[in-house]
């Protein structure tokens, strides 16, 4: 009789057990409440302080703490197999938001999220990520045709050419940023002539990519158009010893970057972050997908400045941009989206 009450209990125990699991996986847990100081962890695939992507979300998040809008701490250099054990570390240990800031790490995001629905998340991807949020993550993209559009101005702006791009993966968003870069380069210097793109495969090997910006020169660009990654030393360098100019490049990267870069194009996540901080906070957080634009000025020219390979750099360029982004904000001037298979 004892054992038929015991297994009794444990069946109900069971059911109770169950039931719980269930509504965790469904993703039906509350939110923890959020104190008067959010505090945020950041998971990002590299460095915070590559002077690239991972350094976006870095110093966003640094710039809220300094103005005591949130508390935070990182985690860098994590791989996709770490990814997912330090998300949960931090959404278990009373963190409000848990930032995947990774192109790789988005599944990993969604997956703990549905594990621990007590905890809010953010995950980044391509553009194909912004209708994937869900009441416990919001997801982040950046419209990389307008990126590339600015970049292209810039480039125009000097006037020179042949003009050459070096990049790292050949990945879509990547491909969509130097699709908008040629649309800006002809609207500033139609007469400009485009050389096709060298991908080097990495985003951090810097021979590799100072290799491609002598390739890229021997064919006769007189500009280098790139991005701010663990590469960007190496085409520094290489453009640099070739006397020609680069665009796209952190001018602290290295002293070459500084002698031979015209300007950049930066993603300032200050505005998106302190968006997602107000919505964790007011109990509106969730089920929303975020592009960092020009027109909520998440997408900036930086950096500008004249170097002696591009001495024809105008030197109203910073106000020329800023009409430029108040015809695009405005939509008086439009920019074609880039698509697969173009």
């Amino acid at each position: 009789m004892k054992g038929t009450k015991l297994r009794g209990v444990v069946a109900v125990l069971a059911a109770v057990v169950a039931v719980q699991l269930t509504a965790c996986s469904a993703g039906g847990g509350q939110p923890h409440p959020v104190g008067a100081t959010p505090k945020v962890a950041l998971v990002l695939g590299g460095s915070a302080t590559d002077r690239g992507f991972n350094q976006v979300a870095a110093d966003a998040a640094s710039e809220l703490q300094k103005r005591g809008a949130i508390s935070f701490q990182v985690s860098e250099n994590v791989t996709n197999a770490e990814a997912e054990s330090k998300m949960r570390q931090y959404a278990t240990s009373g963190y409000d938001l848990v930032v995947g800031w990774g192109l790789g790490f988005s599944d990993t995001v969604f997956k703990v999220a549905t594990q621990i629905p007590t905890a809010r998340f953010v995950a980044t991807g391509g553009v194909d990520i912004l209708n994937k949020a869900t009441p416990s993550v919001e997801t982040w993209t950046y419209a990389a045709e307008q990126l590339g559009y600015l970049m292209g101005i810039i480039a125009g702006s000097t006037q020179l050419s042949p003009v050459g791009i070096v990049d790292g993966e050949q990945a879509p968003f990547v491909q969509a940023q130097w699709f908008g870069f040629s649309q800006g380069l002809a609207a500033t210097n139609p007469a400009a002539r485009q050389l096709p793109p060298v991908y080097t495969g990495s985003w951090e090997d810097a021979a590799r990519a100072s290799q491609a910006t002598a390739a890229q020169i021997a064919a006769g660009a007189r500009l280098v158009a790139t991005n701010a990654e663990g590469y960007s030393p190496g085409v520094a360098s290489a453009a640099q010893a070739g006397g020609i100019a680069t665009v796209g490049l952190a001018t602290l990267t290295s002293a070459a970057a500084a002698s031979v870069n015209v300007g950049q194009v930066k993603t300032d996540l200050t505005p998106i972050l302190t968006e997602w901080i107000t919505r964790l906070k007011n109990g509106t957080f969730g089920s929303r997908g975020t592009t960092s634009t020009i027109a909520n000025r998440s997408l900036v020219p930086a950096d500008l400045t004249s170097v002696a390979a591009a001495p024809g750099m105008p030197s109203d360029l910073d106000k020329r941009i800023a009409d430029l982004a108040e015809r695009l904000r405005a939509g008086t001037v439009t920019i074609t989206p880039w698509q697969p298979g173009r």
